[in-house]
């Protein structure tokens, strides 16, 4: 029995993804282009996929070059940034690279009210 690519639990014989997960892409499909990251959320908690299965679902990263929420925070900041007139090439891959430099930034202990040095 094959593991599915998105959860890793069973996905069944000749499966590549569970049906959960597969209920889950389905959703996400029938949402069109302009959706928002709570539009989103609300799709795919009406598959009644429990909240972890969701979690592992977003952030697989089957071809390596970036996650479901990648994907989503690349377009929606590409949205943003035309929309206030900025030019913009954000992808999946530079939104990866960005959450991994940032979990491996020192975690410096501020004081309440002390701004972070790292994001001046």
């Amino acid at each position: 029995m094959a593991n599915c690519l998105y959860c890793q639990e069973k996905a069944g014989w000749f499966k590549a993804v569970c049906p959960q997960c597969q209920a889950m892409l389905n959703a996400i499909q029938t949402l069109g282009q302009g959706f928002s990251f709570r539009d989103m959320l609300d799709v795919l908690m009406a598959t009644h996929a429990p909240t972890e299965k969701i979690e592992k679902f977003l952030e697989t990263d089957i071809k390596g070059q970036g996650s479901i929420r990648d994907l989503i925070t690349a377009r929606m900041t590409n949205e943003l940034a035309r929309t206030v007139g900025q030019a913009t090439d954000t992808d999946a891959h530079k939104v990866k690279k960005i959450r991994e430099e940032e979990k491996k930034r020192p975690k410096i202990p501020l004081k309440p009210g002390q701004p972070d040095p790292m994001r001046k």
